[in-house]
């Protein structure tokens, strides 16, 4: 961390994964440790923690509301509800607040795609690559096919191995178009990725239709989505880290090939890529074309509408 403070750890030699004996020390430790890389994916975003102070095989529990105890140096950011009232979210902008976040229990960290700064105009896009039934081959064939798909209307991205099942693409926006577009032409973009290969993936939400085909998933970009930040640790046994790779790295790795003790040189991997031009009409028009409907009304999680 360059404001290299260590952390005071409470209760540190308390066990956060039983299955391998990972403590509380071990867990601040990886988020100082990769603090700097990680808070470019951080700064000045509503942050979501999912904490587990008892460690991951007791209740955990998803937190926006920041607490009062935070420091200062965290900022508040208040977000109007629909239904009334506000959720006041936590943001940070040094490194060392992360590894304070993960002595207050955090483990995972999860973002949306807009700052607080520019709530409208998102700056990443994200496609989200989530197999059936442990389909590694499938959901590689599924990564590789969007990046196809994406390279057509000149947009490139990196990959992120999730520590979870599947794999992400992060793709660098400017900033210049709304959430609406972001929403509609990622929709698009899965589209395309079903039609390219149709045997291997889908865009339907619900499990039962899904065919055990990997699920494109869209729904990262809409207003209130979260996803899992880079470098975040994720509640599972092994504690394994979501990380980015090259893309010659996609057919030999596992989703959650690496975790917080042999993380070994993955904050050298290139995600500092361009800033990209959303082409919003081009790429609706080209799914329009090749048959994607886009016209089937569906609700934030992706399930289509009863009147559909």
């Amino acid at each position: 961390m360059s404001d290299r403070q260590r952390t005071e750890v409470s209760n540190p030699d308390r066990v956060i994964f039983p299955d391998n004996g990972v403590t509380k020390g071990e867990v601040v430790a990886h988020y100082e440790r990769v603090g700097e890389s990680m808070i470019r994916f951080v700064a000045d975003r509503a942050l979501t923690l999912q904490r587990f102070p008892r460690g991951i095989e007791a209740k955990g529990f998803m937190q926006k509301n920041a607490s009062d105890h935070f420091p200062d140096s965290i900022r508040r950011h208040e977000v109007p509800k629909v239904d009334g009232g506000s959720t006041v979210y936590a943001v940070v902008d040094r490194a060392a607040d992360l590894a304070y976040l993960a002595n207050q229990g955090t483990v995972t960290f999860h973002v949306g795609t807009s700052t607080v700064s520019r709530p409208d105009h998102p700056d990443w896009l994200i496609l989200d690559l989530d197999p059936s039934a442990g389909d590694l081959d499938g959901v590689r064939v599924a990564t590789r096919t969007a990046a196809i798909v994406l390279e057509r209307f000149g947009l490139t991205g990196f990959p992120l191995a999730t520590g979870s099942t599947g794999f992400h693409v992060w793709v660098p926006l400017d900033g210049a178009g709304t959430v609406d577009e972001a929403v509609e032409a990622s929709r698009a973009l899965a589209g395309l990725v079903a039609l390219t290969e149709p045997e291997r993936t889908t865009t339907e939400f619900l499990k039962k239709d899904r065919a055990g085909r990997v699920f494109v998933d869209w729904l990262r970009n809409g207003a209130g989505a979260t996803t899992v930040v880079p470098f975040s640790i994720r509640p599972r046994p092994g504690a394994p880290v979501a990380v980015p790779i090259e893309w010659d790295e996609l057919d030999h790795v596992r989703p959650d090939q690496w975790t917080l003790r042999d993380l070994g040189d993955r904050l050298s991997v290139a995600t500092d890529l361009p800033t990209q031009r959303l082409p919003f009409d081009e790429i609706v028009t080209a799914a329009r074309t090749a048959g994607v409907d886009l016209d089937v009304t569906v609700d934030r999680f992706g399930r289509r509408s009863r009147r559909d």
